[in-house]
């Protein structure tokens, strides 16, 4: 009787997972899931935003218009201005400040003319529009780095005529600060302009079409006397659109005396301004900076296998020889971003490199025939000497922070796990202008 039972039930379970054993066959087999080794690209760019984000800026506002200005407005201390001493300005609507009285004037004359006699710092001098969907200019004080500022806010701002039928809305930001120096004398101050985004350079009435053309912006300043010395204009100013991103002189990419781009600065002492020398200068080329940098190759290539192509990122710090700590002035410059000056005595800021950046491989080859050496897939351009060379197109590459990551691709025809690891091929790096012919 018991045997009989037992029996009944090895074979009901024996069914039951005969029942299973098929509608596991009618199933369709889950996707195999293969794994495989990616090394997320790294965009060989820097891109830190320029302006900056005080609240004091947004403590007044010139109503939504056009061509308008404000009364005299104090800055909180005091300015010498080519010998106008004075601690008050007017914040004009069309990109700019201006001393002894406001500046209606829409089309944007040459700095380097008389400009009415009135003296102008013009940040971006363009006719600004803030009807319709701008936002509207704010003005105000704060303090930076623990000095006094006065700040102007071109923050969305839309160009002439924003209220007209058809208008195409187009939208720039960019900013005026004033910084008290009178740390190095009285009277003293930094100016300072920043920008994120410019998309448009001319307004309507100034020959422009949907913000293009005409007369287009100027940034610099001038005393208002057009006399050698009391002016400076940007190159670029009233070029059609050689200030717009992505021009050949995109104020977003432009750096001066600063290791931001987008970022200008200048020094007024004892009422003159002091303009960067590497403005005045031309710039160097093919710049060794090797010994200023520190480089960390990969710690393992990534190996494409039907290709035999070796994919890794360089990262390169500037990294200038330790100098003591600074003080006094030159602490308030380094915190301000100031670079490439120094007013104080003893030990100077770290350098700032220019861009591009070029890194050359001077152990590699780029004409062997047949390739029986590491080949640079991804290489910019091959040396006069023959070997291969990648630039990155970067404004600048400040001193230790942030760092550069250039990728590169390396064909091997030796691989082996070995090579796939790191492999302290020594390479170069040059700031700045690069010519490959003298290399």
């Amino acid at each position: 009787m018991l045997s009989s039972w037992l029996d009944r039930l090895a074979k009901w379970r024996s069914r039951q997972a005969e029942r299973r054993r098929r509608r596991a066959d009618c199933r369709p087999a889950p996707p195999r899931l293969r794994a495989r080794l990616e090394v997320e690209p790294l965009e060989g760019r820097l891109v830190p935003a320029a302006i900056r984000n005080l609240p004091g800026f947004l403590t007044n506002n010139l109503p939504a218009n056009d061509d308008g200005s404000t009364g005299a407005v104090n800055v909180g201390f005091n300015l010498n201005f080519f010998n106008v001493q004075t601690s008050q300005v007017f914040v004009n609507n069309n990109g700019n400040i201006t001393f002894n009285q406001p500046l209606a004037q829409f089309t944007p004359s040459a700095l380097n003319t008389n400009n009415g006699g009135i003296p102008i710092i013009a940040s971006y001098f363009a006719d600004v529009d803030t009807r319709g969907n701008s936002n509207v200019v704010t003005f105000g004080n704060d303090t930076l780095c623990g000095r006094a500022v006065f700040g102007v806010d071109f923050i969305h701002v839309n160009y002439f005529d924003a209220t007209a039928s058809g208008h195409v809305n187009k939208f720039d930001d960019f900013q005026l600060i004033l910084i008290d120096r009178s740390d190095t004398g009285a009277g003293n101050f930094d100016i300072e302009f920043n920008y994120n985004t410019i998309t448009w350079e001319t307004g309507d009435a100034s020959g422009g079409t949907n913000g293009l053309g005409g007369s287009s912006a100027r940034v610099g300043f001038s005393n208002g006397t057009g006399t050698t010395g009391t002016f400076f204009e940007l190159p670029g100013s009233g070029v059609n659109g050689a200030f717009l991103d992505g021009g050949p002189q995109a104020l977003i990419n432009t750096s001066l005396m600063s290791g931001t781009p987008g970022r200008l600065h200048f020094l007024v002492r004892n009422g003159q301004v002091v303009t960067a020398p590497q403005m005045m200068m031309p710039p160097m080329v093919n710049n060794d900076v090797t010994a200023q940098t520190r480089v960390f190759y990969p710690l393992r290539y990534i190996t494409q296998l039907n290709t035999q192509i070796e994919r890794g990122n360089l990262t390169i710090i500037n990294s200038p020889p330790q100098i003591a700590a600074v003080t006094g002035i030159a602490a308030t410059d380094a915190c301000l971003d100031i670079a490439g000056v120094s007013e104080a005595t003893g030990p100077t800021t770290a350098t700032v490199l220019q861009g591009p950046i070029t890194v050359v491989f001077p152990t590699l080859f780029s004409n062997v025939t047949p390739p029986s050496t590491i080949q640079v897939v991804n290489a910019t351009g091959v040396t006069a000497s023959g070997h291969p060379f990648i630039t990155v197109n970067v404004p600048a590459l400040p001193p230790f922070t942030p760092v550069l990551r250039a990728q590169i691709l390396l064909q091997n025809p030796s691989l082996n796990a070995p090579t796939t690891f790191y492999m302290g091929f020594p390479i170069e790096v040059f700031a700045g202008a690069f010519d490959p012919t003298s290399v």
